[in-house]
């Protein structure tokens, strides 16, 4: 058998001469980081265009509609006088919203009758109405509250006494660790992270199924265990080191490019990163030894990745999945490292906070490793007899 530095040398061998590792390994994960970054570079949804039907022409609703279109997120493109007209620029999808302002708007309000407004939404962009569905409820809630505090004034109440009745109860809401309350700030990060993952599942899979074909683990029945794990702790060592090293990058440089959190200590960090690679290399060994061609291996791991990172629990509860889900996510080494890495690098948590994503992650690397050898067995009983090698 080969010696470990002679195993490490073949695979810097292998990793150069074949360009689809060398790809995937060494350039893909810089340009993909920096191509997925440049889509959420403009993290804020801002200026959305909408249409306002105005059926009442008073001053209020006129006021309404100014307040609506100094918000910062939305900008009002046109006036329309009826719903008709308004939905022609909508169904094209020039505006993603239609605010109705009714006949009588003013004297009902005016009046603390009570008026209805009606809102048009385009809810196949979730981010968007969700933005101007705050907006315009911010508005109103204070166009509400300055209506019953005239009203109250009017009736000779003291102004504030007036005040207090108006609006009894003032909410305060403190946004804390997503302080922007964007989408592309909690996203992604853990995108980032998805791309070194997958990067780092193609190009050392492609790696082991070669060595399966056509390297010394062609005859792998004529190994032990020991001499086995030797074999591929030798190919690990590059990927390793490599992977560590991103990490220690997009930590440093690629999030502060993109003005991302990142709290919590470096070391602890690639500490727990370097367990997460180790974990994601097992179980790469132990799936990419049922492939019997690089492509194949590249085909399906390609294809898995929004699959994998769906259901490992970052973009949906995993609590809101199907049972047989939720087993199978917890199975994911993605799964307790973004939890990990929200909360650190997010959240600013300690590592006392996260001594379960630890452990889930050590438990996971020690189930890989028992699987590896259950397979490895499974290998030899099913090939030939030969001698084995120390």
């Amino acid at each position: 058998m080969k010696t470990w530095f002679s195993i490490l040398k073949s695979e810097l061998s292998l990793i150069i001469e074949d360009k689809s590792i060398l790809l995937t390994c060494l350039v893909a994960p810089i340009l993909y980081a920096f191509f997925i970054g440049s889509i959420y570079s403009e993290k804020n949804v801002s200026q959305i265009p909408i249409a306002v039907v105005d059926f009442d022409h008073s001053n209020l609703s006129r006021k309404v509609s100014q307040l609506i279109n100094t918000s910062e997120k939305i900008s009002i493109e046109a006036h329309y006088s009826s719903l008709e007209d308004a939905m022609f620029p909508f169904n094209n999808l020039e505006v993603q919203g239609i605010l109705i302002l009714p006949k009588g708007f003013q004297k009902k309000t005016m009046n603390l009758d009570g008026s209805h407004l009606e809102i048009i939404l385009n809810n196949t962009k979730f981010l968007t109405s969700n933005e101007i569905n705050k907006s315009v409820q911010q508005v109103i809630l204070t166009v509400a509250g300055g209506v019953r505090m005239q009203y109250f004034i009017s009736n000779n109440i003291p102004v504030e006494l007036a005040q207090q009745k108006a609006q009894p109860i003032m909410p305060v809401v403190k946004s804390i660790y997503n302080t922007t309350n964007n989408y592309g700030d909690y996203l992604l990060p853990i995108l980032l992270i998805l791309i070194l993952q997958q990067t780092l599942i193609i190009g050392f899979g492609q790696s082991v199924v070669h060595e399966f074909k056509h390297g010394v683990l062609k005859t792998v029945e004529a190994y032990d265990f020991y001499a086995f794990i030797k074999v591929l702790s030798a190919k690990s060592f590059y990927y390793i080191a490599l992977y560590i090293a991103y990490f220690f990058v997009f930590y440093k440089l690629i999030f502060p490019h993109f003005s991302l959190s990142f709290n919590g200590s470096i070391l602890l960090h690639l500490l727990l990163s370097t367990l997460f690679v180790s974990v994601v290399i097992i179980y790469t060994i132990l799936f990419a030894s049922f492939f019997k061609t690089t492509i194949g291996w590249t085909e399906v791991m390609a294809f898995s990745t929004y699959p994998l990172f769906l259901v490992s629990g970052y973009s949906w509860p995993i609590e809101a999945m199907p049972l047989g889900l939720q087993m199978f996510a917890n199975l994911l080494p993605s799964t307790p490292y973004f939890n990990i890495f929200n909360a650190l690098a997010t959240e600013g948590a300690k590592l006392e906070n996260i001594t379960n994503g630890f452990f889930h992650l050590l438990l996971l690397f020690l189930i890989g490793y028992l699987l590896l050898y259950v397979r490895f067995r499974f290998i030899k009983m099913k090939s030939p007899k030969k001698a084995v090698v120390n």
